[in-house]
């Protein structure tokens, strides 16, 4: 049997009341005057847009001294910060994300925006292979999903992770699992410096399953 672990991604995303007037009213703004945002302009903006988000951002978020940090909150979501808890990482990791997080295309915003509005997931515009609806059927495989959802995610709520779990369910009654991880957000169930003591435990015991 494959048993499929999956942290905050689901098949029924659901967001802030803030991240939804962002996404849906903000975001097409800004996507006028750029194709993409990126979380490395908070160490040097390229150019008049980007050193005008930046600015943005330096006056909406304090939590931190990393510009990436605070860039990376404002691209995903609501939240100081938004991927994790400050209080789960250390010091190394926290300076080690400055590299990695980059370009953002605006289109996944927008495709965002129309899965929050159905409930669900949509397929991205010209994938004929894809169903127009994910959710109409059934899941099409046997795999066994263990959904994982920190409690304190700020850019998919934990009501993510439990509506696509109540689907699975509804298709194959006690068969998937979902923890919902206490203190914990969206990136640091992994990159927490307590996650491999606190999580680790929970993903191996499903995955021995």
């Amino acid at each position: 049997m494959t048993t499929v672990v999956s942290n905050a991604v689901s098949l029924h995303p659901v967001i802030p009341s803030f991240s939804e007037l962002k996404i849906r009213a903000i975001a097409p703004l800004i996507a006028r005057l750029t194709p993409w945002i990126d979380p490395q302009w908070g160490l040097g903006p390229p150019d008049a847009v980007a050193r005008a988000i930046v600015g943005l951002v330096k006056l909406t978020h304090h939590e931190c001294d990393n510009p990436v940090c605070r860039m990376v909150s404002f691209t995903y979501g609501t939240g100081f910060p938004t991927l994790w808890s400050h209080e789960n990482l250390n010091d190394a990791t926290h300076e080690w994300l400055k590299h990695e997080f980059a370009k953002v295309p605006f289109t996944f915003f927008a495709q965002m925006a129309r899965s929050v509005a159905r409930g669900h997931l949509v397929p991205v515009e010209g994938r004929p292979e894809l169903p127009d609806d994910l959710v109409a059927q059934p899941p099409q495989t046997d795999a066994r999903f263990v959904l994982l959802a920190g409690a304190d995610n700020h850019c998919f709520l934990a009501d993510s992770q439990r509506r696509t779990f109540e689907f699975l369910d509804r298709h194959r009654p006690n068969h998937h699992a979902l923890h919902v991880l206490p203190g914990y957000g969206h990136l640091d169930v992994f990159m927490g410096k307590r996650a491999a003591l606190d999580i680790g435990p929970t993903i191996l015991k499903e995955l021995e399953r």
